[in-house]
């Protein structure tokens, strides 16, 4: 287990203060603050990586869709290679914030709130990704199934799939006993991170104090940790080729040992 983490102590946050506790769905609450949690993370790179993978498997898209977009800046970034990108994300929050950047950064990016095992009404895309543990987020091998069903049918033949998986190594060494304090615009949070390794999910608690109510939302996510043979395995069942797997964000071979892999897939 890793030892806990804190910084950025909030100062002003007055921790006595009586408040009423209400939990709420994941993101219901923390899409107004998921820029600033977020910003460590860089972004730029990402959607560099993903064109480098692209590249690297003769991909040329021009349509691109990214499942799981969350507030649409993987999207954004993407959309400057001159893709035209299509975000989707369950979370109708985090779609407002996304539609809202939108309207100020891009005309080369639209977004829906689509979850992802649901097809989103779109035309066939060159490329789809989902990307940044959003995998890890559908608990159920069903869902899962469900989801490689979606990425088959939105994806033209020949199209590239390129998603990652955060892996058992990655929650033992680094996120089991993660804990941060963190003050952002308007409000202090607190994560709790957790792993099981019978049900093998990650539990990520989120507490969120804002300083305009004398509340605290609790958010409780849950991410479960797949075996990255399996992933492949289920892709091929559903059509999905699978082409690559890579460590971390290289070029390289990657496996369990990875603390994430990105897994390239063809549709066939």
């Amino acid at each position: 287990m890793m030892a806990a983490l804190r910084f950025r102590r909030p100062g002003k946050f007055v921790k006595e203060e009586p408040r009423e506790w209400i939990e709420v769905e994941p993101y219901a609450r923390l899409s107004r603050y998921y820029n600033e949690v977020m910003d460590h993370v860089d972004y730029v790179t990402w959607a560099k990586h993903v064109k480098r993978i692209a590249e690297a498997h003769q991909c040329k898209p021009r349509r691109v869709l990214d499942f799981a977009c969350g507030t649409g800046t993987l999207a954004l970034r993407l959309a400057e290679f001159g893709y035209h990108v299509i975000g989707v994300d369950g979370s109708e929050e985090m779609i407002e914030v996304a539609k809202r950047r939108h309207v100020r950064l891009s005309r080369s990016v639209e977004f829906m709130a689509v979850g992802m095992v649901d097809v989103p009404p779109v035309e066939p895309v060159d490329l789809a990704v989902c990307l940044y543990d959003s995998v890890n987020y559908l608990l159920k091998i069903q869902e899962v199934s469900k989801f490689f069903d979606v990425v088959h049918t939105v994806l033209k033949p020949g199209g590239l799939f390129i998603c990652d998986l955060s892996t058992e190594h990655n929650s033992r060494e680094h996120f089991d006993g993660y804990v941060i304090e963190e003050e952002v615009d308007g409000a202090w949070y607190k994560r709790v991170g957790r792993f099981d390794p019978v049900e093998m999910i990650q539990h990520n608690r989120f507490e969120i104090y804002p300083y305009d109510e004398k509340v605290v939302y609790l958010e409780r996510h849950q991410q479960r940790v797949y075996q990255v043979d399996w992933f492949k395995r289920e892709l091929e069942a559903h059509g999905l080729h699978v082409v690559a797997v890579y460590h971390n964000m290289t070029l390289k071979e990657g496996d369990e040992t990875s603390d994430r892999v990105h897994i390239v897939a063809e549709s066939v």
